[in-house]
């Protein structure tokens, strides 16, 4: 039956039987003859074939949200047993977005691989929206991000605070008109000499260019409330996938951006930008470690969790 319920999962998750057999590497004849007899099973038809994408009928639905249950208990308990007899291996999967893989994860994976040499440590890197899924589905056990995930489906811990400041190339007028505001490297790295510097009104680069991130992401989502804020609609010159290739154009005087300040604080110190401290509530955010409430919190997990000084 567990395989059975894992086979219906997939060509849900997948929307097709042609990509769900390539993903479970069994052939599509055979997964349609194994989705079949779940339905003559259960004497209902679990997908409506009538659609492009197939989708869900209601039995269908019961079915996938129960069997999503069953599959979370299976694997709560393969944990448990590998937990009690193997306590210090097994593997650990973590997610993040360029931001965290490159910037939180590496003091923390670095500690927690010197406590625990024999487990195994997979990151992967996604964008926030593919991480709440593979999160969701299973598929890694610890998120690391700064937006937010529903609290009804996901449990967190904090890892650390984080602003979004402005980046302004040197090279622009508007930086020796606002240069007053500038925040020194120094101010930057100490959280609470940044708290108390003086903010610049963002109104005064409502005529300059910007680089913003694609929607959907959190830094960009700040950034257009913050416009907002400030009474303009940002004229967009380029849309980027990742804070860091924002932060380097605006190096080379491309347009100005919004970025973090543990970026800021860890890429390479780059002369050629200015930054600013933003005014708002919008401006802070904290960077939390998310696991889905349902998923078995194995000892690998407990142990990465209790080095963020949160475990419970």
């Amino acid at each position: 039956m567990f395989h059975e319920m894992r086979y219906v999962l997939a060509v849900y998750r997948h929307q097709s039987f042609s990509r769900a057999a390539a993903a479970l590497f069994i052939s599509q004849p055979s997964l349609s003859q194994m989705i079949r007899k779940a339905e003559e099973r259960l004497g209902a038809s679990i997908f409506d074939r009538s659609t492009t994408p197939i989708s869900l009928t209601d039995v269908g639905r019961a079915y996938v949200h129960t069997a999503a249950q069953v599959l979370d208990l299976e694997e709560n308990l393969r944990q448990y047993v590998s937990d009690t007899e193997n306590c210090l291996t097994g593997t650990l999967s973590l997610g993040g977005t360029t931001l965290q893989t490159s910037y939180v994860f590496p003091p923390l994976i670095s500690a927690f691989s010197a406590l625990f040499p024999n487990v195994g440590i997979d990151v992967q890197e996604m964008h926030t929206s593919a991480l709440k899924k593979a999160l969701r589905d299973g598929d890694i056990d610890l998120v690391a991000d700064n937006s937010l995930f529903d609290p009804a489906v996901f449990e967190s811990r904090p890892s650390l605070t984080d602003r979004v400041l402005l980046a302004v190339p040197g090279r622009l007028p508007i930086a020796e008109a606002t240069k007053r505001y500038q925040l020194p490297p120094s101010v930057i790295s100490d959280a609470d000499t940044l708290e108390k510097a003086e903010c610049v009104p963002l109104a005064l680069f409502s005529q300059e260019d910007f680089l913003l991130l694609k929607e959907g992401n959190d830094t960009r989502d700040r950034a257009d409330e913050l416009c907002r804020l400030a009474g303009f609609k940002p004229k967009i010159r380029l849309l980027l996938d990742q804070q860091i290739a924002a932060y380097n154009l605006a190096a080379y005087g491309m347009g100005i951006t919004f970025v973090s300040d543990t970026l800021v604080c860890h890429a390479p110190p780059d002369e050629r930008l200015c930054f600013y401290r933003l005014p708002g509530e919008a401006t802070k955010r904290e960077i939390r470690f998310f696991y889905k409430r349902t998923h078995f919190v194995t000892r690998p997990m407990r142990e990465f969790l209790r080095l963020l000084g949160n475990e419970s």
